[in-house]
């Protein structure tokens, strides 16, 4: 098994990393959210939004208290009547970390790509919207999405706490709906642009033959 220590710090480079894209897509979300005039909202299916965003809350909140847990070395102490024992532990966590980073990698990404233009779900597309294609968009439509799957995952087996997988489930079960509602939306705003778009991305997978 990883000591406590190392996990913490390993989980803690990536969301250091993000600090300050983060802090300053928030910053720049709340200054232009007076002047920015708002196109239309997506119409999603509350059920499945809700289960999204239950999902990536949760994920927060294992992957900032995992951290602060294992560095104090209380994690197994205080949660191990949750996680599982197994003969093969040391190779789980190292292949968590592996799909956790990817996760965190892609997560970096969305932020630093698209810039202001990722914002909140519920807020709908500014009249200035672009459409974005490069980076992780050339290869998948919804990056962001399936970088939740990842992170959640990863810190699950990590962790070695597999009822984590328990909030990946809610992300599973409502991004696509949640992501079909947006690209109605943005087929709405940009036509013809976004159906080849489509044509040539996958939505959560990268098409292998491209039309």
């Amino acid at each position: 098994m990883i000591s406590q220590t190392i996990i913490a710090i390993l989980l803690s480079i990536p969301l250091a990393i993000m600090l300050i894209p983060s802090v300053n897509f928030w910053l720049k979300f709340k200054g232009s959210r007076r002047s920015r005039k708002s196109g239309k909202k997506a119409k999603y299916k509350k059920i499945y939004f809700y289960l999204l965003v239950t999902g990536v809350f949760f994920m927060w909140v294992f992957w900032i208290g995992g951290i602060i847990f294992m560095f104090l070395k209380k994690y197994y102490s205080i949660f191990g009547f949750l996680t599982f024992p197994n003969p093969y532990e040391l190779t789980i966590q190292i292949d968590g970390l592996f799909i956790f980073y990817i996760g965190a990698i892609i997560y970096n990404l969305n932020i630093i790509i698209v810039g202001k233009y990722l914002l909140p779900a519920p807020s709908g597309l500014s009249e200035n919207h672009k459409l974005i294609k490069k980076g992780p968009f050339g290869i998948i439509r919804h990056p962001l999405y399936v970088s939740y799957i990842l992170i959640l995952a990863g810190l699950s087996l990590t962790l070695l706490t597999y009822w984590i997988l328990i909030p990946t489930l809610f992300v599973i079960i409502g991004i696509y709906p949640t992501a079909k509602a947006e690209e109605e939306l943005l087929i709405e705003k940009f036509g013809e642009q976004y159906r080849e778009y489509k044509k040539k991305v996958g939505m959560f997978f990268p098409k292998i033959w491209r039309v």
